[in-house]
């Protein structure tokens, strides 16, 4: 085919001479120096941190945190400086750390001020404080090391907070622990309480039927009294009438006994005097001459007289005996009517306070009968309660789970952590180096193209000029760098796989789509310097930098502005990247015509436009255009 004598002529070129071999070296190892140093440079920069210099300065006081004293900026500062995630200085004070990071003696410093724990411990007290962790700073020194610091004092933070958060939850969970001591002692104690609350029951109920009884006995009590009360209103005055009779009787008896005195006398003398009178009429009528016949029934007469008299010369005597006893009997009667008489009043008095207590007492009865029947159904409701309370302890019991001390600190690790990442990486580089290989290999290679520009022809100034297809001059100026660009992509697979040990998931598809890659940005480059001579080939240079920007080889493409964002898509050296993380990392295979597609597409538009300006160029010739290369041919 003419197009490969015409890719063996340029060859021939390019080697025609020393210096023109020497070149063609210089710019083949270009794409594999690039790359290879690059990827070498950034091989694990994150395993090699610990060299970066980074102070750190305690001063913080400490403070009394659950009775004990405690320094948690020195405890925190100790598991850093053993952890040698950096290498870091201890240093004296805020003051010096700040000269030594302003003077780049360390990168960045840490300080833990002097109210560190005791702000971390005001958090339990009424007036809480946020610990402040410092960090010294100076993009001067790198603005990734500031990167670096923030992300180490976050892990302070994160780790102090983890700590605390461990001491108080296992703090709580001691406290549940003892809590269901507790709720058990309590489920006993409601176990008795419910029982004592049952006889409190049977207690209240015969307490509410005995007030019952009472303010019905009370209520009885009260109309009796009422009555009495009623019945013995007039007694003061009665018994007032009734001394004052009785002492009248009194007198009357004491006169009556004078009498009787007297009586007695006059009885006596009458009958002395019968006596008398007897003997004289006896002596009177035997003087007469009166027959003892005659006499009889006058002396029997006068016997009747005189035993008359006798009998109440008796009687007055029985009477006169008995009338001491009548004396004392009316004093004794006179002495107790004055007595009642007095103390009527005090007990007409007390009947009616009796009456006004009873009153009283049938009130009160009824009230404790009404409140000892509200007691009654109290005591209900409290069985009921302490029935619901037990039960409700002994649910709490069996619901707070009985922890050991060991689970307690596991389940206190759990809560201070709650969150562990369970990676499950469905492709994944090696290390930071193998993570940027795709980006930079891409790079590598729209380089190593570039540069052979510089010494390759576009196309053939001959072949033009005796008229040769365009299609084939294109394919033949194409031709040259895509060969030569294999051969460079050839070079920097080995060196990433061999020197530095990237080892793709797919290394035969990962060397292939490299030279693809390759091929698609020589035909670029090529329809650029064809359609726009040296014009195009800065372009190649501006193209490169936009590429750069756009093929999301560092951070995630969505970040960038919608503009460069759209163009992400279009550009080949975005697809370029995809397609070598696929073959880098074991992607999912059925994505990869996403990225060859588009490099093929961009391999056959560059080529169409290459041969479009080849037809073009071969139908009008400048003089100038037919002068020999100063590299020969």
């Amino acid at each position: 085919m003419r197009f490969l004598t015409a890719v063996r002529a340029e060859l021939a070129r390019l080697t025609a001479t020393r210096i023109g071999v020497a070149a063609l070296v210089a710019l083949m190892t270009i794409p594999v120096a690039y790359g290879g140093l690059y990827l070498w440079g950034n091989h694990d920069p994150y395993g090699a941190l610990d060299r970066v210099p980074a102070g750190i300065v305690v001063e913080d006081r400490g403070a009394s945190i659950d009775g004990e004293q405690r320094e948690l900026g020195r405890d925190a500062a100790d598991a850093v400086i053993d952890d040698a995630s950096f290498g870091w200085r201890e240093l004296g004070s805020a003051a010096q750390a700040r000269a030594a990071v302003r003077d780049g003696e360390v990168d960045f410093a840490l300080v833990f001020p002097r109210d560190f724990s005791a702000d971390l411990a005001s958090a339990s007290g009424d007036e809480p404080a946020t610990a402040q962790l410092g960090l010294l700073t100076s993009d001067t020194n790198s603005a990734l090391s500031t990167t670096l610091a923030e992300q180490a004092a976050r892990s302070v933070r994160e780790e102090v907070t983890a700590e605390l958060g461990r001491e108080a939850s296992l703090t709580l969970l001691d406290g549940v622990a003892q809590l269901r001591e507790g709720l058990v002692d309590a489920a006993d104690g409601a176990g008795e309480l419910a029982g004592g609350a049952a006889s409190l029951e049977d207690g209240t109920g015969s307490l509410a039927s005995g007030t019952a009884s009472l303010a019905s006995g009370a209520g009885r009590l009260s109309g009796g009294l009422r009555e009495l009360r009623d019945g013995t209103r007039e007694l003061p005055a009665q018994t007032a009438r009734l001394a004052s009779g009785v002492h009248e009787v009194r007198g009357a008896v004491d006169e009556a006994a004078a009498a009787v005195e007297r009586l007695e006398g006059v009885v006596g003398e009458a009958s002395s005097a019968a006596d008398a009178a007897r003997a004289d009429l006896v002596a009177a009528l035997d003087a007469a001459g009166v027959p003892a016949e005659q006499q009889a029934p006058i002396l029997a007469r006068l016997d009747g007289l005189r035993q008359a008299a006798a009998g109440a010369a008796g009687e007055a005597q029985t009477a006169a005996a008995r009338l001491p006893e009548l004396q004392r009997g009316a004093a004794e009667l006179d002495d107790g009517a004055a007595r009642l008489a007095a103390a009527s009043p005090a007990l007409a008095s007390g009947i009616a306070e009796a009456s006004t207590g009873a009153d009283a007492l049938a009130s009160g009865a009824g009230t404790a009968a009404s409140g000892a029947a509200r007691l009654d159904d109290g005591a209900g409701e409290l069985v009921s309660g302490a029935r619901e309370l037990r039960d409700g302890l002994r649910d709490g019991v069996e619901e707070t789970p009985a922890t050991t001390a060991a689970e307690r600190t596991a389940s206190a690790d759990a809560i201070a952590e709650p969150v562990e990442v369970a990676q499950d990486a469905l492709t994944e580089a090696a290390d930071y180096g193998a993570g940027l290989a795709p980006f930079f290999i891409s790079l590598a290679a729209w380089i190593g193209i570039y540069a052979l520009f510089l010494l390759v022809r576009p196309l053939s100034r001959r072949a033009l000029t005796a008229g040769r297809h365009p299609v084939s001059t294109a394919l033949a100026g194409w031709a040259t760098p895509a060969a030569l660009g294999a051969i460079q992509m050839l070079g920097l697979f080995l060196v990433v796989v061999l020197a530095l040990g990237l080892a793709p998931a797919n290394p035969l598809g990962m060397l292939g789509f490299m030279v693809l890659v390759s091929a698609a940005f020589a035909a670029i480059v090529l329809a650029l310097n064809v359609l726009l001579g040296s014009v195009g080939q800065f372009l190649g240079l501006v193209l490169m930098i936009l590429q750069l920007v756009t093929a999301g080889g560092t951070f995630p493409w969505q970040t960038l502005p919608e503009p460069l964002a759209a163009l992400h898509q279009v550009l080949p050296m975005a697809h370029a990247v995809d397609g070598l993380r696929i073959l880098v990392y074991g992607g999912d295979a059925a994505a990869l015509p996403g990225a060859i597609l588009p490099i093929a597409g961009w391999l056959v538009a560059g080529l169409a436009l290459a041969a479009a300006g080849a037809a073009r160029q071969s139908r009008t010739r400048l003089l100038r255009e037919l002068r020999p290369s100063p590299l020969g041919g």
